[in-house]
């Protein structure tokens, strides 16, 4: 079985079991309260038979079976409600519940892919099969500031460490909550270990949290995809992630500077840019290099494209990585 419809099988089946164990938590739940509050049994079981004795009314031409049938349950889901609550329970207790409500845990909103697939499918697509997990330990929720000092300035800024990286953390907050009215691009930049992938996962964290679509790659990972739609014969999955890449809510490129630098990867990286800033297309570019290397790394045009439409956030600070293994060692 070729690798794209191996990713779209495993995908259905994974929405599958989702939705299977709903469910069986559902079924659980009923059984549960069904025992503690017997009435609610009863309800459930009236709202079974007037179904059916509706359906069967309808097709014997009673037209106004379905509108009584209609009243009927909404009077019954009223009655239930105020038992569940009663009993100490959310009104919606008994309800099936979705990880994705948009799609219902289906993958499609009719014939269109949900935003849940194509997020699950950039992750099985790209390197980022791991970030979801990542996330969970990485974003705004588990960030601290203990690892920025706060004595020592910049010889370049009047703020410590710890004072910067406060301040950022508050942008990149404003970044998430304006993501939809005020689509910026953002450069993180700075030494090795003073937090630019951390940082980039909060913001991931956030907005995938709220249904949006984002596509991480390493520079590395980037220009490879670029490659393989150029010179190669790409296959399904090649040619979906390379429109994601472009039309994704947020590109999250990693580690730029870490790639083969020629006239090919300029281009391709002054086009991505280029097109996602004109479609207003939010991205956010990380990477070790200063303003000055990046100057004499890669074009002018892409100098001049991301000095003058991004944001720049420097981090600077001690090596964080670093700091933890000596926490470790001492641990």
């Amino acid at each position: 079985m070729p690798q794209n419809e191996m990713n779209y099988a495993r995908l259905l089946r994974d929405y599958e079991e989702t939705r299977n164990r709903h469910l069986y938590e559902q079924k659980e739940r009923r059984e549960a309260v069904y025992k503690e509050v017997p009435a609610l049994a009863g309800l459930d079981r009236q709202i079974a038979e007037a179904s059916v004795s509706a359906a069967r009314a309808a097709l014997d031409g009673d037209t106004a079976a379905l509108n009584h049938l209609e009243e009927h349950n909404r009077q019954i889901s009223e009655q239930k409600k105020a038992l569940l609550t009663s009993a100490g329970y959310a009104p919606n207790y008994l309800e099936l519940t979705y990880t994705c409500p948009d799609c219902k845990d289906t993958g499609f909103i009719g014939t269109e892919k949900c935003h849940c697939f194509k997020q699950a499918l950039t992750f099985a697509l790209s390197e980022a099969s791991t970030l979801p997990y990542r996330l969970e330990k990485e974003n705004f929720d588990t960030f601290s500031f203990s690892y920025y000092d706060d004595r020592t300035a910049d010889p370049q800024l009047p703020v410590t460490p710890r004072e910067n990286m406060k301040q950022i953390v508050t942008d990149a907050k404003k970044f998430v909550d304006e993501f939809d009215t005020t689509p910026r691009s953002l450069l993180i930049y700075g030494n090795t270990g003073v937090g630019k992938t951390f940082l980039t996962n909060c913001i991931a964290k956030a907005l995938l949290d709220t249904a949006h679509h984002v596509v991480y790659m390493t520079s590395h990972g980037l220009f490879e995809t670029f490659e393989n739609h150029r010179f190669h014969h790409a296959d399904e999955d090649d040619a979906s992630l390379y429109r994601y890449i472009f039309d994704c809510d947020l590109l999250i490129i990693d580690d730029l500077g870490t790639e083969v630098a020629n006239a090919f990867t300029n281009s391709m990286l002054y086009t991505c840019i280029n097109e996602r800033l004109l479609h207003r297309k939010s991205t956010i570019i990380s990477t070790n290099f200063s303003l000055d290397q990046l100057k004499a790394c890669y074009s002018e045009r892409i100098f001049s494209r991301i000095t003058g439409d991004y944001t720049l956030w420097k981090l600077f600070g001690k090596d964080i990585r670093a700091l933890k293994r000596m926490e470790r060692s001492f641990s």
